[in-house]
């Protein structure tokens, strides 16, 4: 962890039972804050899906009987700040990480800690979601064997440019990095920006005026709207030629993003390296959270609104045809988009944009105003919180999975799962990752191979055995923390 624009040193509290909790004072805290609810947000994101049918039919784990279309919307709501806001945040820390340690050191320590978690996750885990889906589709799955050579016998023969989301049918295995994606993403563009970044290294540049208030609101506003023409000239484009923009274009077997959103996170992660030259959230006023809380969700709103009432019945229509047509032999004809629908989605177009940099402009100003005091509980999220991006994407599926044919409400599975899995992960991380990551990818590398042989009924339990440790360890190590910390009051 580096800082940014840091000041004093960082205080360490330990209590006599030898519990340690840091709280570091050389960050900025409002933005790890902003990080952890972002991460935690991709959480219940994929925990959602399994509600989201027709949308999201291809997901690996689906109730069609428990799935609504507020949790389509939401999911809908949800994807449109998550991963740029992310970046922007990644690339506020760049240029600050680069002034503690070299280019190289930095980049190493960025593929150790971005790339190699995604390579573990792919040998270890990679064919989970097709396993599960294969057993959803088919009344005698393929053995995990099979479907372990056969996802990397996809990934050995896959093109320089490849299409994922193109197969045409649900039953193709085709490689992906799945939720994975963002960290090979994020290292390479992070890559391109220390190489570029290199001849001006040693040039310091004198300090300069800070941006007005109302400066820096035109500016954010200007940005979103130039932004809102390009993401709307793009998705003009892909319509006029044919290409489906929800396809992820994967490119050299290494980096992977979806068509319509990388003219959101490039331009966001620009912005990112943008705002920390300009030393907006140091030396400016980035505005009134009220102001861009008010844009936003009135355009959030509208947007939500907009999908939920004039979008969603028509393509989920429209979905149902193509999972019947990616699943079955006797093909049926597409229903057909009316102008006014068509007007709709270029109305969403035009707003997604805005909502996007709107609320990430919400979130910087109203956590710079609320919760921009670290403290232990935070600090621990934070220090966890790439890890937990990390691990949670397998005890989703797994206890989806599980709690598949429980007779429940729907919310109070995703209520359970939310409570069982972040938790789990963060135990997971502080006691075994974090501290050990060679043992850690030692013991998963072993579990893999030892699943290989023993068969998949074997790895489902072996990894279920092990959320469920690790939640109870966090349930034992959180009821201990905080006895100890009413000891001492």
């Amino acid at each position: 962890h580096f800082s940014y624009n840091s000041p004093p040193a960082s205080t360490i509290s330990k209590n006599p039972e030898g519990i340690k909790m840091e709280t570091d004072q050389t960050r900025l805290a409002y933005l790890d804050n902003i990080r952890n609810f972002l991460v935690y947000n991709v959480v219940l994101l994929h925990i959602l899906q399994i509600f989201a049918y027709p949308l999201l039919f291809w997901w690996a784990v689906i109730d069609k009987a428990g799935s609504s279309r507020f949790y389509e919307t939401g999911l809908i709501a949800m994807d449109i700040y998550l991963m740029p806001c992310l970046l922007f945040i990644a690339a506020l820390f760049i240029f600050p990480s680069l002034k503690k340690v070299t280019p190289l050191e930095y980049m190493k320590n960025r593929f150790l800690r971005l790339c190699v978690p995604v390579i573990v996750f792919l040998f270890c885990a990679g064919d989970i979601f097709f396993q599960l889906l294969l057993t959803r589709l088919n009344s005698i799955p393929p053995t995990y064997l099979e479907t372990f050579l056969n996802f990397w016998r996809s990934f050995a023969n896959m093109p320089a440019i490849y299409f994922s989301g193109s197969e045409k049918t649900l039953y193709d295995l085709s490689f992906n990095f799945q939720y994975a994606w963002f960290l090979t993403f994020l290292f390479f563009i992070t890559l391109v920006v220390v190489l570029l970044s290199l001849p001006f290294r040693r040039k310091n540049s004198a300090p300069k005026e800070a941006d007005s208030r109302n400066k820096i609101i035109f500016k954010t506003i200007i940005f979103a709207a130039v932004l809102g023409f390009v993401y709307v000239a793009a998705m003009v484009y892909y319509v006029g030629h044919h290409i489906n923009s929800s396809w992820w274009l994967i490119i050299g077997k290494v980096v992977q993003f979806r068509l319509n959103s990388i003219w959101l996170l490039l331009p966001l992660f620009l912005g990112g390296l943008y705002v920390y030259k300009k030393e907006w959230l140091t030396r400016g006023d980035i505005g009134s959270w009220k102001i861009w809380g008010g844009m936003s969700f009135i355009l959030l709103a509208i947007y939500a609104l907009l999908y939920h009432v004039r979008i969603l019945p028509v393509f989920d229509e429209i979905l149902k045809v193509f999972e019947h047509n990616m699943m079955f032999n006797d093909k049926m004809a597409m229903p057909v988009v009316t102008l006014s629908v068509k007007h709709v989605i270029l109305v969403t177009w035009i707003l997604l944009p805005l909502i996007c940099v709107f609320l990430l402009m919400f979130f910087l100003s109203f956590a710079k105003r609320f919760f921009d005091k670290p403290n232990a509980i935070t600090t621990f999220c934070s220090k966890h919180s790439i890890n937990v991006y990390i691990l949670h994407y397998i005890p989703v599926l797994l206890l989806q999975y599980a709690f598949m044919n429980v007779p429940i409400p729907p919310i109070v599975k995703i209520i359970l799962m939310t409570i069982i899995i972040i938790p789990a992960c963060l135990w997971l991380s502080h006691r075994l990752v974090y501290p050990y990551p060679k043992i850690a990818i030692a013991f998963f590398i072993a579990l893999k191979l030892i699943a290989l042989a023993a068969g998949f009924t074997f790895y489902y339990f072996a990894l279920l055995a092990l959320i469920f440790i690790s939640f109870t360890g966090a349930v034992y190590e959180s009821a201990r923390y905080m006895v100890v910390r009413k000891q001492i009051k």
